[in-house]
Formats: structure tokens, sequence, C-alpha cells
């Protein structure tokens, strides 16, 4: 099945609202519990043009999944971007996530021109470390106790897909 993307607008505040408060979301990601809605009004409204945001949406064009690549200030950085990517947990194993992550790697390929996709993931988020693996991430580092999550400390894992000239260096 295929889903319609789109960059995300403050309009799909309340969809992101109800996304980040599911629990497999917020055990899955940085975010804390109980997202107000104002938050992800202001968060929309003020992204820096540094930040690339998209959505997959249903057919009723809710956002269902929410993905961004978020460039760094740092000009001797510029090639590289940090990765994120949340599925409502209704939606997850469907396919909408390789979808929405496909496009970003479309997006920062052949729009941005970058060279170097950077992300943080869970050292227990299995599928989505399969997911990163199949489309070319590479784990750089492990980061022991890196989060606090659901009252214990768990571990992290720093991933990275290189392109281009920077493809296979070791």
């Amino acid at each position: 099945m295929s889903y319609p993307i789109r960059r995300a607008d403050v309009a799909d505040a309340p969809a992101l609202q109800v996304l980040f408060s599911c629990p497999s979301v917020v055990r899955n990601s940085l975010q804390l519990p109980y997202p107000s809605l104002s938050h992800w009004q202001t968060r929309l409204a003020e992204l820096p043009d540094s930040t690339h945001a998209l959505v997959a949406c249903d057919a009723e064009d809710r956002a269902i999944a929410y993905g961004a690549l978020m460039r760094p200030p740092q000009l001797r950085r510029a090639h590289t971007a940090s990765l994120a990517l949340a599925v409502h947990e209704d939606w997850q194993g469907k396919g909408v996530g390789r979808q929405l992550l496909g496009a970003l790697l479309e997006y920062a390929d052949s729009w941005l021109g970058l060279t170097r996709l950077e992300l943080h993931v869970y050292a227990d988020n299995e599928r989505a470390i399969a997911l990163y693996r199949q489309l070319g991430f590479e784990e750089e580092g492990r980061l022991r106790a890196d989060s606090f999550r659901d009252g214990e400390f768990v571990d992290g894992l720093l991933m990275a897909r290189l392109r281009g000239p920077l493809a296979g260096r070791s």
C-alpha cells in the first residue's frame, strides 16, 4: 500500500499529539509522555529552515507517521543531518515507516546533497534497527545507560548511513 507523503504543517499538530502519545512511540523515542497540543503547534510553527519534516498520511490526510531531517548549524557539518522517525502504533508493521524513511532518504540524497545521515535508536528496538540496516545504516557506537525509560536506564545505538565518496569508510 502507498501512503501520501507531504511536508508537515501546523494543521498536523492534533494528529502528531496523538501519534506521540502512543505508548510504543513514547517508549521508543526520546519524547516524554503526555505531549500537549500547544507543544506540537509551537514546534511545527517554529521549525527552523534547517529541519525538513515530513508526514505520511492515511486516506483522510491525517498524519500517521512523522519523519525529519535536522541539519546542524555548524558549516563544517553541512554534509550531515540527524534523522528522526515515528509511526503511530496502529500503523506499525504496514510499510508506513519504510515508505516515509525512503522519502526522507530520497530528499536527503537528491535534493539536499547530504552524504551522512545519523540517528539514535534504543538498542532493544529490533524492528527499527532491522529497517535502518536494510536501508544502509550501520551501527557506529553504543551509548551505555544513555536514556532513562520506564524507570530504568537503557542503551542507545548510534547509526549512520554514508553515501557518495564517504561510502565504505571504516
